[in-house]
């Protein structure tokens, strides 16, 4: 794990407002990205970020006080496109209040996570740096928490169960299997993808198949 102890300012100084201020902000990270793949997190510096940005560090800090909020900042971007992977796909398989047509698509929601997290430069290395850099670690579980209380939501209403402390917990396991699966297809390039997601999958369906058997 990368230990920075010290208390961290992650928050960005400045929002772009104007088209010119959107491209530098965008091109940060960008380069953020890419540099992430090419010298990893530990090496990665506001100087090498602004370099490759094509802009001077005193610009950079006009948006991000240090590296770790240009990561943090990264890492919100590609956790809020997983989470509308999920809204997506429940708001195209929930059709008339069926559960049994989200369980028999557990499948399309991973793969459509893998795909949008591979796509993004630096998808992979930015899920690691959330889980390894103690700083950045609670951008990846509040975004866990936030679809975990969804699918909690979801599950209490389609199977007309309260929304208690086992709901939450049933969902927030599920969430993150999800997750893990898809890092696990992203990290280890020994194991097939398409096997190993649908087999994840697969697992997911039968933990759940039990509840929705005996709604």
């Amino acid at each position: 794990m990368v230990a920075v102890r010290q208390r961290v300012e992650l928050l960005e100084k400045n929002k772009p407002r104007q088209e010119r201020a959107k491209r530098t902000y965008e091109a940060i990270l960008a380069a953020a990205g890419e540099l992430l793949v090419e010298v990893g997190v530990e090496r990665i510096s506001t100087n090498l970020v602004a370099e490759r940005a094509g802009i001077t560090v005193p610009a950079l800090y006009r948006y991000f006080p240090n590296k770790y909020a240009v990561l943090n900042a990264l890492g919100a971007a590609l956790m809020d496109k997983q989470n509308s992977v999920f809204q997506e796909w429940f708001e195209e398989y929930v059709g008339e209040g069926d559960p049994q047509l989200l369980l028999d698509n557990v499948y399309v929601l991973l793969k459509r996570t893998y795909d949008v997290t591979q796509k993004q430069t630096g998808g992979l290395e930015v899920v690691q740096a959330l889980r390894a850099v103690a700083p950045l670690q609670e951008v990846r579980l509040a975004s866990h928490r936030l679809v975990a209380d969804q699918f909690a939501l979801i599950v209490g209403e389609l199977l007309e169960r309260p929304v208690d402390d086992l709901v939450k917990t049933q969902a927030r396991l599920t969430i993150d299997t999800g997750y893990a699966l898809v890092e696990m297809a992203l990290e280890d390039q020994s194991l097939p993808t398409e096997m190993l997601l649908h087999e994840g999958s697969r697992m997911m369906q039968l933990y759940w198949q039990d509840f929705l058997n005996h709604k």
